[in-house]
């Protein structure tokens, strides 16, 4: 099947969708919370699975775990583009209700990257609709 440009529609889409919590305040616990709550909200939607990012091993001399690997999540979507909408949307409603205001949500499919932060509601409905338009890159 081929890709329209305009609906968006039409691809077959096997996808990885990693979701990284950024918190700017750094309370590892808080970000635990957040990240299980989202993970709930995310195994409520029709995904193969939702699964925390494995943690790589620690560089020689440094103390405790990757952070950034601890707030993160893998979600395995199997379907179509419109299945990655859904994924994408729920992540932008769960983070639109959050209340921290130094937290910020990067969504990565392959080499694309949309960051959510304290924009707008406006803002962040064009960021993810310019998200979403654009081809995936096995798609072209």
């Amino acid at each position: 099947m081929e890709w329209n440009p305009r609906t968006n529609r039409g691809v077959r889409m096997d996808a990885e969708v990693k979701i990284e919590l950024v918190d700017a305040g750094g309370d590892t616990e808080a970000t635990d919370e957040l990240v299980d709550h989202l993970r709930w909200e995310l195994l409520e939607l029709d995904v193969a699975a939702v699964s925390p990012v494995p943690a790589t091993p620690a560089p020689p001399g440094s103390k405790g775990v990757d952070m950034a690997a601890a707030a993160a999540l893998l979600v395995q979507v199997r379907g179509s583009v419109e299945a990655v909408r859904l994924v994408v949307s729920a992540v932008r409603a769960w983070f639109s209700r959050s209340r921290d205001p130094g937290l910020s949500v990067k969504v990565t499919i392959g080499d694309r990257t949309l960051e959510l932060s304290r924009a707008t509601v406006e803002q962040q409905e064009r960021l993810v609709q310019e998200f979403l338009r654009s081809p995936p890159a096995d798609a072209e």
